[in-house]
């Protein structure tokens, strides 16, 4: 009778503790589709316009060098 409690509440214990790792796995995994990736997506893109944004205003300055 007392191992049969004690394997009862070993392996309650493991599945209490699987829940939340399962759950931790489910959670990051959440996170990474419905905020990190699409924040490195907008970072990235914000680069690519300042980048473009940048370069339209060097070549702007550049014209306006040429006709003085």
């Amino acid at each position: 009778m007392e191992s049969t409690l004690v394997a009862t509440i070993y392996w309650g214990g493991m599945l209490v503790l699987f829940f939340f790792w399962a759950y931790g796995i489910a959670s990051f995994a959440l996170d990474m589709k419905n905020k990190i990736i699409p924040g490195i997506v907008r970072y990235r893109r914000g680069r690519r316009a300042e980048a473009a944004k940048r370069e339209r205003e060097e070549e702007r300055d550049e014209r306006e060098q040429q006709l003085y």
